[in-house]
């Protein structure tokens, strides 16, 4: 397949799609507003009914918030966010995240500033529980990457995606057009969902996603995923922290 037109790295966005995460989200938010390489910031607030986007509004009047009006799941929040965005490239995070590290985020800027045939950078949660490492959630779902705007919208619109489904749906989309994917750690981690929500809700909804993720990509395309993706990579070392 022809591959996209090389776009020179330039303005970056980062864009925080959240529902329900007022209590997390701020901590989030500062670092990335430290981030060198980062030129706008956007939070999608996805209907939360905790006071998300006053909170926003109060604390954080340099975001650029977009508020809407019910929840309709993080792939259609991304997608609304990404088609306002003017950015060449954006870099997606998750609201939750403890201990976020702005020096993994900018050696992850810095990368694909200097590496202008990288399609995706991946970031790969080191901190993650040993089970969640163990099915490779902490690289093939996680959250946080740097990719080109058109490929996100492309991935998205390429198949409906609805749920936990995003991440694997890029990832698909990925590994179809043959795109470069390099990967690099974060020293961070999500807020478990039984943390959230309780044990037994949280249990229901990782049940939820393990489905969402097998209705979207199949039994098949998850083993490809999970022991070919990324396509044509390695594993970029930064202090050591991570092997190929």
């Amino acid at each position: 397949m022809k591959r996209s037109k090389r776009v020179n790295f330039s303005k970056l966005g980062a864009l925080v799609p959240s529902f329900n995460e007022a209590r997390r989200l701020p901590a989030v938010l500062r670092v990335l507003q430290k981030v060198e390489g980062i030129d706008v910031l956007y939070c999608v607030d996805d209907g939360s009914t905790d006071g998300t986007p006053e909170l926003i509004r109060r604390e954080f009047p340099k975001v650029k918030l977009l508020a809407l009006p019910r929840n309709r799941g993080k792939a259609a929040a991304v997608r609304a966010a990404a088609q306002k965005m003017g950015c060449p490239y954006v870099m997606t995070i998750d609201a939750d995240l403890q201990r976020l590290n702005r020096k993994d985020l900018e050696a992850g800027i810095r990368e694909v500033r200097a590496n202008p045939n990288i399609d995706m950078l991946l970031f790969v949660r080191l901190p993650e529980v040993w089970w969640a490492r163990l099915v490779r959630g902490n690289d093939l779902f996680s959250g946080e990457r740097i990719l080109l705007r058109e490929d996100l919208l492309k991935a998205i619109r390429s198949k409906p995606v609805q749920g936990y489904q995003l991440e694997v749906a890029i990832n698909q989309f990925m590994i179809e057009h043959k795109k470069v994917v390099r990967r690099m750690p974060l020293h961070c981690q999500p807020v478990l969902a039984a943390r959230k929500v309780g044990l037994r809700a949280g249990s229901k909804k990782e049940l939820g996603m393990v489905r969402s993720i097998f209705a979207y990509v199949g039994l098949g395309g998850f083993l490809r995923q999970f022991f070919w993706f990324p396509p044509f990579s390695r594993v970029t070392r930064v202090n050591n922290h991570i092997h190929s």
